[in-house]
Protein backbone atom coordinates (compact mmCIF):
# COMPACT_ATOMS: atom_id res chain seq x y z
CA UNK A 1 0.00 0.00 0.00
CA UNK A 2 0.91 3.45 -1.05
CA UNK A 3 2.00 6.12 1.73
CA UNK A 4 -1.38 7.89 1.20
CA UNK A 5 -3.23 4.61 2.27
CA UNK A 6 -4.28 3.81 6.03
CA UNK A 7 -2.53 1.22 7.91
CA UNK A 8 -2.94 -0.07 11.62
CA UNK A 9 0.75 -0.40 12.40
CA UNK A 10 3.78 2.17 12.24
CA UNK A 11 7.11 1.05 10.30
CA UNK A 12 10.92 1.99 10.34
CA UNK A 13 9.64 3.56 6.75
CA UNK A 14 6.89 5.54 8.09
CA UNK A 15 8.99 6.74 11.26
CA UNK A 16 11.51 8.07 8.60
CA UNK A 17 8.99 9.69 6.55
CA UNK A 18 7.25 11.43 9.43
CA UNK A 19 11.01 12.44 10.80
CA UNK A 20 12.15 13.59 7.59
CA UNK A 21 8.73 16.08 7.13
CA UNK A 22 9.07 17.30 10.59
CA UNK A 23 12.15 18.13 9.98
CA UNK A 24 11.48 20.05 6.72
CA UNK A 25 9.45 21.96 8.58
CA UNK A 26 10.66 22.71 11.42
CA UNK A 27 14.11 23.75 9.42
CA UNK A 28 12.14 25.43 6.44
CA UNK A 29 12.75 29.14 6.71
CA UNK A 30 16.55 29.25 7.56
CA UNK A 31 18.17 31.15 5.04
CA UNK A 32 19.82 27.95 2.84
CA UNK A 33 21.38 28.27 -0.82
CA UNK A 34 22.03 26.25 -3.26
CA UNK A 35 25.11 25.44 -5.10
CA UNK A 36 24.32 28.38 -7.40
CA UNK A 37 23.63 30.59 -4.30
CA UNK A 38 19.91 30.94 -5.18
CA UNK A 39 17.36 30.35 -1.52
CA UNK A 40 16.52 26.78 -1.35
CA UNK A 41 14.51 25.12 1.11
CA UNK A 42 16.33 22.03 2.50
CA UNK A 43 15.19 18.78 1.51
CA UNK A 44 15.29 15.39 3.53
CA UNK A 45 16.12 12.06 2.11
CA UNK A 46 15.81 8.28 4.28
CA UNK A 47 18.97 6.58 4.77
CA UNK A 48 21.05 7.69 1.82
CA UNK A 49 20.86 10.59 -1.16
CA UNK A 50 19.39 9.25 -4.57
CA UNK A 51 22.01 10.45 -6.79
CA UNK A 52 21.63 6.67 -8.90
CA UNK A 53 17.67 7.03 -9.14
CA UNK A 54 18.67 10.76 -11.09
CA UNK A 55 21.07 9.44 -12.58
CA UNK A 56 19.46 6.75 -14.50
CA UNK A 57 16.26 8.74 -14.31
CA UNK A 58 14.14 6.92 -11.78
CA UNK A 59 11.83 8.77 -9.94
CA UNK A 60 10.52 12.77 -9.61
CA UNK A 61 13.61 13.86 -8.33
CA UNK A 62 14.27 16.22 -11.57
CA UNK A 63 17.57 17.48 -13.05
CA UNK A 64 20.12 16.96 -10.02
CA UNK A 65 22.72 14.73 -11.95
CA UNK A 66 25.48 15.38 -8.92
CA UNK A 67 25.46 15.60 -4.70
CA UNK A 68 26.60 19.25 -5.47
CA UNK A 69 23.35 19.75 -7.28
CA UNK A 70 21.53 18.45 -4.12
CA UNK A 71 22.41 21.42 -1.89
CA UNK A 72 20.40 22.22 1.09
CA UNK A 73 19.35 18.58 2.32
CA UNK A 74 19.53 16.42 5.42
CA UNK A 75 19.65 12.53 5.37
CA UNK A 76 17.72 10.75 8.26
CA UNK A 77 19.55 7.44 8.70
CA UNK A 78 19.11 4.95 10.72
CA UNK A 79 22.40 2.80 11.66
CA UNK A 80 20.86 0.56 14.52
CA UNK A 81 17.76 -0.83 15.93
CA UNK A 82 17.61 -3.35 19.26
CA UNK A 83 14.67 -5.30 19.83
CA UNK A 84 14.87 -6.95 23.55
CA UNK A 85 12.82 -9.12 25.28
CA UNK A 86 12.44 -7.28 28.40
CA UNK A 87 10.83 -4.02 26.51
CA UNK A 88 7.45 -3.83 23.65
CA UNK A 89 9.05 -1.86 20.49
CA UNK A 90 12.34 -1.43 19.69
CA UNK A 91 15.28 1.42 20.09
CA UNK A 92 16.43 2.63 17.23
CA UNK A 93 19.83 5.19 16.65
CA UNK A 94 19.32 7.36 14.49
CA UNK A 95 21.38 10.26 13.09
CA UNK A 96 20.47 13.26 10.80
CA UNK A 97 23.00 14.07 8.79
CA UNK A 98 23.01 18.15 7.75
CA UNK A 99 24.67 19.02 4.09
CA UNK A 100 24.66 22.96 3.94
CA UNK A 101 26.51 24.72 1.01
CA UNK A 102 27.48 28.70 1.45
CA UNK A 103 30.19 30.19 -0.68
CA UNK A 104 29.91 33.06 0.69
CA UNK A 105 33.62 34.30 2.17
CA UNK A 106 31.93 34.91 5.94
CA UNK A 107 31.21 31.00 6.32
CA UNK A 108 28.07 32.04 7.17
CA UNK A 109 27.12 28.34 5.96
CA UNK A 110 28.44 27.21 9.98
CA UNK A 111 25.54 29.92 11.58
CA UNK A 112 22.99 28.08 9.33
CA UNK A 113 24.38 24.83 10.25
CA UNK A 114 24.14 25.62 13.65
CA UNK A 115 20.78 26.99 13.41
CA UNK A 116 19.04 23.81 12.12
CA UNK A 117 20.69 21.76 14.95
CA UNK A 118 19.89 23.95 17.92
CA UNK A 119 16.25 24.34 16.40
CA UNK A 120 16.06 20.54 16.17
CA UNK A 121 17.40 19.74 19.34
CA UNK A 122 15.10 22.33 21.37
CA UNK A 123 12.46 20.71 19.56
CA UNK A 124 12.95 17.27 20.21
CA UNK A 125 13.97 17.99 23.84
CA UNK A 126 11.20 20.11 24.67
CA UNK A 127 8.63 18.26 23.09
CA UNK A 128 10.28 13.89 22.47
CA UNK A 129 6.81 12.57 21.11
CA UNK A 130 6.54 12.80 17.06
CA UNK A 131 3.29 11.45 15.96
CA UNK A 132 1.97 10.27 19.30
CA UNK A 133 3.60 7.41 18.32
CA UNK A 134 7.43 7.88 18.26
CA UNK A 135 9.56 9.04 20.93
CA UNK A 136 12.89 10.38 21.35
CA UNK A 137 15.20 10.28 24.45
CA UNK A 138 16.54 13.75 25.53
CA UNK A 139 20.33 12.74 25.42
CA UNK A 140 21.31 13.58 21.82
CA UNK A 141 24.90 14.34 20.76
CA UNK A 142 26.02 16.84 17.88
CA UNK A 143 28.83 16.02 15.89
CA UNK A 144 30.95 17.93 13.67
CA UNK A 145 33.76 16.89 10.82
CA UNK A 146 37.36 17.11 12.09
CA UNK A 147 38.21 19.65 9.29
CA UNK A 148 35.80 22.00 7.01
CA UNK A 149 35.26 21.92 3.54
CA UNK A 150 34.33 25.08 2.86
CA UNK A 151 31.99 26.09 0.79
CA UNK A 152 29.95 22.45 2.08
CA UNK A 153 29.11 22.52 5.54
CA UNK A 154 28.10 19.34 7.40
CA UNK A 155 27.58 18.23 10.54
CA UNK A 156 24.81 15.65 12.29
CA UNK A 157 22.63 15.00 15.28
CA UNK A 158 22.88 11.39 16.93
CA UNK A 159 19.33 10.70 18.59
CA UNK A 160 17.79 7.70 20.45
CA UNK A 161 14.37 6.76 18.98
CA UNK A 162 11.50 4.85 21.08
CA UNK A 163 9.54 3.11 17.89
CA UNK A 164 6.09 0.57 18.85
CA UNK A 165 5.92 -2.91 18.40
Amino acid sequence: MGSGGKRNGMTVNDFLRRLIHETEELLKDISFVNDKGEPKRIKGYAQELPLLMAQVGWGDEGPAKTEEERFPYFLAQIDEIQYSEDRDGARARVWILLAVYDGLQDMSGWENINNALQRLIERFRRNPVLEDYYSCERSMKAAYPEKGDWPHFFAGIEMTWNLPE
